[in-house]
């Protein structure tokens, strides 16, 4: 199920500064939804984070959100419109997360295609192969440099 919390939750688990977070957003290394992130994502870039805090907070929002549900004591599998008009914003906010990521890695490929010309070495095919494993670390090595 994916979860997402708040910059300044974020900031918080991560034991960061807020303004470290914004600058994240800022350099398109963390991708935010709505204004807020995906836990998944916070600890691409801060495997550090404690994100178990953020598994109490989720069940005390729902605990939270329950509560304040219409009243009557619900029969076993009925749907009331607090608990669809939950679920769809939770769609929403899903579709949202990963259309964005599927957006970066749609940058990623044509950025990978458009540079693959680097490669063009004329030679057998374990020399291109070679050539093209070449690349790949060097762009990677370059990626970490700017991180």
């Amino acid at each position: 199920m994916a979860r997402f919390i708040s910059i300044s939750k974020a900031a918080m688990f991560a034991n960061v500064q807020i303004k470290d977070i914004q600058e994240k957003i800022n350099n398109n290394q963390l991708v935010t939804t709505r204004g807020k992130i995906h836990i998944e994502d916070l600890l691409e870039c801060y495997p550090q984070a404690d994100v178990e805090q953020a598994d109490m907070l989720s069940l005390v929002e729902k605990i939270k959100e329950q509560s304040f549900e219409s009243g009557a004591a619900k029969q076993h599998g009925e749907v009331t419109f607090a608990s669809l008009k939950h679920d769809l914003h939770k769609c929403k906010t899903n579709a949202e997360y990963y259309r964005q990521r599927s957006i970066k890695f749609e940058e990623l490929i044509s950025y990978i295609r458009e540079n693959l010309h680097d490669t063009d070495v004329k030679g057998t095919g374990e020399q291109r192969i070679q050539s093209l494993k070449q690349w790949i670390d060097s762009r990677l090595a370059e990626i970490q440099r700017n991180e």
